[in-house]
């Protein structure tokens, strides 16, 4: 009879246990209902980047049909060095992929040294996220020599950049390119390709639009 009597009253509680536990789900999913829904935070539609770099570099110039006075050979038609030159360009990249990027960008070149020379090269920019630590970029341009004499060129160019903080970074461009001269006594036109080699700091910052 006491066993009988244990029994019964472990069914009880078993009992009251149960629809406590039932009261307390049916409260919960009323709760749920009535609480206000979580804003979700919308992702930004379109993001572009806007980006600057100043480089210093120095290329070889493959032709020397101007007897150029820095050759590297032992004639004056050997390949001969160019001037060192400042780049200062900005450019604005639109979101293609995950992690890839392309747009427009704008160089200012400057000689340093040498005969004064001023060009601009308008480009088409890629820019790839190899890794959060490392990207690349290339470049597609005409270059323009506005002075001392005018003339026109092709080039493409390709390097890394390497995120430092702040936007900040460093940046690398082997650039090669071809320029078409002014007329020689051999030549109506001259071609001078040249092959050059530029570092510099580079400054990225992500807008929304």
């Amino acid at each position: 009879m006491r066993s009988s009597g244990l029994v019964g009253a472990e069914r009880r509680r078993g009992g009251v246990a149960g629809l406590g536990l039932v009261a307390a789900l049916a409260w919960a999913d009323s709760a749920r209902a009535e609480a206000p829904p979580v804003a979700v935070r919308a992702r930004p539609t379109s993001t572009l980047h806007a980006v600057a770099a100043l480089s210093v570099g120095r290329g070889l110039r493959f032709n020397n049909p101007y007897r150029l006075d820095k050759p590297l050979g032992a004639t004056a038609e050997s390949v001969s060095l160019s001037a060192t030159y400042l780049d200062a360009g900005v450019g604005v990249l639109f979101p293609m992929a995950a992690e890839l990027e392309h747009g427009a960008a704008l160089d200012a070149l400057l000689a340093l040294d040498g005969i004064a020379q001023f060009g601009l090269t308008p480009s088409y920019l890629v820019q790839f996220a190899w890794t959060r630590r490392l990207g690349l970029h290339g470049r597609l341009g005409l270059p323009i020599v506005v002075a001392p004499d005018a003339a026109l060129g092709l080039e493409a160019a390709v390097g890394p950049h390497l995120p430092i903080a702040y936007g900040l970074g460093l940046t690398a461009e082997l650039v090669g390119s071809v320029f078409f001269g002014a007329a020689t006594e051999q030549k109506s036109v001259t071609t001078i390709p040249m092959l050059a080699l530029q570092l510099g700091v580079a400054f990225d910052e992500e807008l929304m639009w």
